[in-house]
């Protein structure tokens, strides 16, 4: 069984970023399930995730299992699916595909790093400075999309050899790097994720 992620992410049409996108989520979910055969399909934007993921799901193989990874955006009500966050916000339609092939980053990818700050504070080295992360590494759901960014960026604007976090430059980079057992303690949606890799 290949289990094919679509994942959101390497969207501003460089076809390096692309490579990255697609290598850093492959490096992760391989840590995450090291014997089951893994694709990555890195999408661009989020839109474009759902309509591929939607199109392959339809007509998957016998032998091929489709997953589609995106950010959440906001907050996750309690109780609430993926199916049901994202019909909610934006308005998609899965038809008849089962729920428990969608999954989120709550509320985005860089939350994930959040939850590995010993990784952020290696991989940034000296001049990072990880006192002026927000929230903790146990509920980095509850870290408000708008503050990952710009906190990672405060955090890292001294350091000398890396420099201040960039999306496409750094994220793709640190998203192999991060341990994913740390990312599931403080992340049950990540631990959902997770689950699905090493049962499928």
């Amino acid at each position: 069984m290949t289990i094919t992620i679509y994942v959101e992410g390497g969207g501003d049409h460089n076809k390096d970023t692309t490579v990255r996108c697609r290598q850093g989520f492959a490096e992760y979910c391989q840590k995450v399930a090291p014997d089951r055969r893994l694709k990555v399909v890195a999408c661009g934007g989020r839109n474009q995730a759902f309509d591929r993921f939607k199109t392959e799901a339809s007509r998957t193989k016998p032998d091929e299992y489709c997953v589609l990874l995106v950010d959440s955006e906001l907050p996750v009500k309690h109780g609430a699916t993926p199916v049901t966050h994202l019909h909610e916000r934006d308005g998609w339609d899965f038809g008849h595909l089962p729920s428990n092939q969608v999954f989120l980053m709550v509320q985005a990818m860089e939350a994930w790093f959040l939850a590995d700050r010993d990784a952020l504070a290696t991989y940034y080295g000296q001049g990072f400075r990880r006192n002026a992360l927000p929230g903790d590494e146990q509920h980095i759901e509850a870290i408000r999309k708008d503050d990952l960014v710009p906190s990672l960026e405060n955090a890292s604007s001294d350091t000398k050899t890396k420099g201040q976090y960039h999306k496409t430059r750094h994220g793709f980079a640190l998203l192999a790097k991060i341990d994913p057992v740390k990312v599931e303690a403080g992340s049950p949606h990540a631990e959902a994720f997770h689950k699905l890799l090493r049962v499928m």
